[in-house]
This record gives C-alpha cells, structure tokens and sequence, in this order.
C-alpha cells in the first residue's frame, strides 16, 4: 500500500509522461514492498492503493535555477514492510531507490548516469503500526497481509475493502 509523492520542476513532464511515470513508480512501490515474501506489482487489488500525488513547483538548488529538472520522490509506506524496512531489507531498499532513480530519468529522456541521478533524491518514510489509515478506518499491517493476499474471511474489513477500491477504479461490477 505504498503512497508516492512525485515532486518536480514545474513543466519537467508533459502528461502523459507524469501519467506513465506514477504507473512505473506504483509497480516498483508494490514490487518491493513485500519482496521476497510476494510480488504485488501487478496486481489489481493491490495497484487500486497505490496512490502516487504529483507536485510540480519552482525548485532551486543552493538558491539558484538549476538548468534542469529537480525530482524528489517520497515513499511511504507501513512500519513492517519486509522488503523495505524489515532487519533484511537494506538491499530492497537501494533495489528501490535504483530503479525508481532509473524510471525518473527514462521518464525525462535522460541517461541514467551519477550527474544526472543527482537531480533525482529518493525519501523512504514509514507510518507506525495502526497509524496507516484508507477507507474510513485505521489500516494496521495485519489488515494489509490480509488484504494483500486475500487471507481474510467474506465480509471481512479487508474484503469490503478490497471490493470498494475495485469498485472505485470500475474494476467490479455493484451488485
């Protein structure tokens, strides 16, 4: 369930490349999250709460323009999540920040080389147990297992929120 915040010079992307750009940085979130326990990264379920903000806005660096685009990308996720922040996890964690430096840049058009990787900065940020919260409620890592792996009971929390963020997206079908 990560939530990504795209910060960027204002004008750095057209549309499509944000739109496309917010896909790739959801999908490497999902991936990684829970590695090597579980690839989310292209599951439905899982895409519908990945929610990644774009701000774009001026950016200078040591007070100054800088003649190309800055990018900050802010991810935040539970406290817990094995594949970021678990005693394991310090390889999923530069696997992340490597490959979402690398969609940045390809988004852009630009060679993924150490000059240019240094206008792309990379925050991880984690949200303490049962202080995550979607749908109305508090959301704690147990309810994201569940919800993530569909281990729930029918009717269960995780269920009916499952099913209101397919519906969301007009994924299912109301009945």
């Amino acid at each position: 369930m990560p939530m990504i915040e795209l910060t960027t010079t204002k004008g750095a992307l057209d549309d499509s490349a944000k739109q496309r750009l917010a896909g790739e940085l959801s999908t490497i979130a999902l991936e990684l999250e829970a590695a090597p326990m579980a690839d989310f990264g292209d599951a439905a379920h899982m895409q519908a709460l990945a929610f990644c903000f774009v701000n774009e806005q001026e950016v200078f660096v040591g007070g100054q323009v800088h003649p190309k685009p800055i990018y900050r990308v802010t991810v935040t996720m539970p406290e817990g999540a094995p594949g970021l922040f678990g005693p394991l996890a310090n390889r999923g964690r530069d696997k992340l920040v490597k490959r979402i430096t690398a969609a940045v840049l390809a988004a852009e058009g630009s060679e993924n080389t150490m000059v240019e990787a240094h206008r792309v900065w990379v925050h991880l940020r984690q949200i303490t147990d049962g202080h995550w919260a979607g749908f109305g409620e508090v959301v704690t890592l147990r309810d994201i297992a569940a919800y993530s792996l569909k281990t729930d009971e029918p009717q269960s929390n995780t269920g009916r929120w499952r099913e209101a963020a397919m519906q969301s997206l007009g994924a299912i079908e109301t009945t």
